[in-house]
């Protein structure tokens, strides 16, 4: 073989081509035999072009699946473009429009219209949940205008809006499932179509904006260069940043609305065309899309085959990201070139002197304290609320004490490991679950439920401590290749927790009884915490508060670099492993207690970096105090505030501290 062959051979085998025939071909293959199964060939052209109205096959498929197909591949070439792009303006790989609030919105919109205003829904549940989608992108750009629509700040604001919208769309789900039984299906994505008005729609919506959008490509391309380089040559930040930004957002917006929630296509479809070769813009906005249309079409196909064969419905966005997390672990695996997962340079916050730090911990510990107090004594009964008696606190220690060492100690452990994990990779974006722990956790809660007879706690707890540890066994094999670089480790642990997140998204979609309980396990409660189970998490959480002094130096040096690292006698490999591992106990030991939470651990460094706690040590420490301080408020309010309902502590504490966030925000002046 001439070596101009073997040149071209290579360089087909890094094209993004080489990938995106692949999965057309099998698409193609399975639509057509689809497509034989439900009509002879000899019919195709006729159903396609002029169906007989008195063949009811060439009626269902002119009317139905042809413009599913279409609505297929509008939806995943918009969301391929609208990923390639928010990953570009905000230079983060991490970043995808579902990451700035627009599905959270749109599910919750639609949620409260389902409990208390169904009548809305006759005219078009499109509409609010287009409603729904639009409120939560204004509030993104709310938060995000008083640090100057910085990337740092538009991640955080989505963050907290995806936050706040997810805790209230899980405490109607819960207080309501029977009432939004149907809309777990559609949050699942439903592609499922009747006539060709959606795809029409679609079309006339994604069309402009998508050619608007190719409008910015060369101010976009000087975003690689960094903010101070593309703001020499002329660029305006903030004015390219936020329209290119409300473009991606609106286009994402009209097809959640449409069809749903269509997981892993804007974050997958844009790394996968990165990892195959596709390095330049020009070439990511070419092939994101078509990469995106691809999956999302296989994907579609595949789950359409198996409710043929099983009967049982599979949501076509939890196909999808069962499809590509394998297909991207396996690029990431072969594929030399890593993506740029540099931290992006943001606005720098203030940094408390010496004096002033001593103070805030005095404070977060003295809130810390009456936080204890309160929930230890305060309560509510049949005659209202009651300040309990000393001699009534301690008759009912045996009861009320577990709750509050439990949510103490697994406060202190999901804040710790998320700190780790952030200063590790030097990514704002990266918590306990980014790792695919919690969901490991969830997925063995989701065995236990369904493939045991009495599954009682137990074997909960076995189940869920299996599938934990199984995660970690697995990212750690996966990364060892890369000297377990954060990159790796960071899009590793998005694969497996995307994969475990879909089959809890197909599991909820179903019918049976189930879930509502399995709802309860993911929202995180201390309700069955026993005096055993909460002591050893106490030790576990001392144990990693006395680590913390040990980590510090490998934490301030990892985030200069590998090779400045190595250059300062850092073991790179022995570095990441153990940080790694240490946070991945931590959060194994609070999901075995309190399920799969992991909130605490993405909002808790926030905090303390917003109080003006910069330094490594400190700041874990004082997150270590407000994630405790979050997760007792969290508990009482969650025990008490709906009596005698009860809400998990979860879902409380994704509220205070997206408000807190808020509220943070919001007061912060312009830097």
């Amino acid at each position: 073989m001439s070596e101009a062959m073997t040149v071209r051979l290579h360089s087909l085998r890094r094209s993004p081509a080489l990938s995106a025939g692949i999965v057309i071909l099998l698409a193609t293959l399975l639509t057509l035999a689809g497509l034989d199964r439900r009509l002879p060939p000899s019919l195709w052209w006729q159903a396609l072009v002029a169906p007989s109205p008195t063949d009811l096959r060439q009626i269902i498929v002119h009317f139905g699946d042809l413009p599913r197909l279409v609505v297929v591949w509008l939806c995943g070439a918009a969301l391929g473009m609208a990923g390639a792009s928010t990953q570009q303006v905000l230079r983060n790989p991490l970043a995808e429009p579902m990451t700035l609030g627009i599905f959270s919105g749109a599910y919750l919109a639609l949620s409260l219209v389902s409990v208390y205003a169904a009548g809305w829904l006759h005219g078009g549940r499109d509409a609010v949940a287009l409603g729904g989608a639009i409120v939560a992108l204004a509030c993104v750009f709310a938060l995000a205008a008083r640090r100057g629509l910085s990337p740092l700040a538009l991640i955080l604001a989505g963050m907290i809006v995806n936050l706040c919208c997810g805790a209230f769309s899980f405490a109607l789900a819960i207080a309501h499932f029977d009432l939004l039984t149907g809309l777990m299906i559609w949050g699942g994505g439903a592609l499922a179509q009747h006539d060709w008005q959606i795809a029409h729609a679609l079309f006339i919506r994604l069309v402009p904006c998508t050619a608007v959008l190719l409008l910015f490509l060369r101010p976009m391309a000087a975003f690689d260069a960094g903010d101070s380089i593309a703001s020499s040559l002329g660029v305006s930040l903030r004015t390219t940043r936020g329209l290119v930004l409300l473009l991606t957002l609106l286009i994402t917006a009209f097809v959640v609305s449409a069809v749903g929630v269509l997981g892993f296509i804007g974050l997958g479809a844009p790394m996968l065309a990165r990892l195959a070769g596709a390095r330049r813009l020009r070439d990511r906005l070419l092939w994101s899309p078509i990469l995106g249309a691809a999956l999302l079409w296989l994907a579609d196909q595949i789950a359409q085959q198996l409710a043929g064969f099983s009967g049982a419905l599979t949501p076509t966005g939890a196909m999808t990201t069962l499809l590509g997390a394998p297909l991207l672990l396996l690029m990431l695996k072969r594929v030399r070139g890593r993506p740029d997962m540099t931290p992006t340079a943001s606005t720098r916050s203030y940094s408390l002197a010496p004096a002033n730090l001593w103070i805030v911990f005095v404070l977060m510990g003295l809130v810390l304290v009456f936080s204890v107090a309160v929930s230890l004594s305060a309560g509510r009964g049949l005659e209202g609320w009651h300040i309990a008696h000393l001699a009534e606190v301690g008759a009912l220690m045996f009861l009320r004490g577990p709750h509050v060492v439990a949510a103490i100690s697994t406060g202190i452990l999901l804040a710790l490991a998320g700190g780790l994990l952030q200063r590790m990779t030097g990514n704002p974006m990266a918590s306990p679950d980014l790792l695919g722990i919690t969901a490991g956790g969830a997925v063995g809660l989701i065995g236990a439920l369904f493939l045991t007879v009495h599954p009682g706690l137990p074997l909960l707890s076995l189940w869920c401590a299996c599938g934990s540890l199984a995660t970690l066994a697995a990212l750690l094999l996966f990364a060892r290749a890369s000297d377990y670089s954060p990159d790796t480790l960071v899009l590793g642990g998005i694969a497996i927790s995307t994969s475990f997140q879909a089959i809890s998204t197909i599991v909820m979609a179903s019918d049976d009884p189930r879930v509502l309980v399995l709802y309860n396990l993911l929202a995180g409660s201390t309700y069955n915490v026993s005096a055993t189970a909460a002591g050893a998490v106490a030790g576990v959480a001392l144990i990693g508060l006395a680590l913390v002094p040990f980590a510090r130096r490998w934490l301030e040096i990892l985030p200069l670099g590998a090779p400045v690292s190595r250059s300062l006698g850092v073991n790179l490999t022995t570095a990441r492993v153990s940080l790694l591992v240490a946070s991945a106990l931590m959060t194994a030991a609070s999901t075995l207690v309190i399920g799969p939470l992991s909130f605490v651990g993405l909002m808790a460094p926030h905090i303390a970096r917003m109080l003006g706690v910069r330094r490594v040590q400190p700041m874990l420490f004082m997150s270590a105090v407000i994630g405790a301080a979050l997760m007792v408020v969290s508990d009482w309010l969650g025990r008490w505030i709906l009596f005698p309902q009860e809400m998990p502590a979860g879902v409380m504490a994704t509220l205070l501290g997206g408000l807190y966030l808020i509220v943070t925000m919001m007061r912060r002046p312009r830097h």
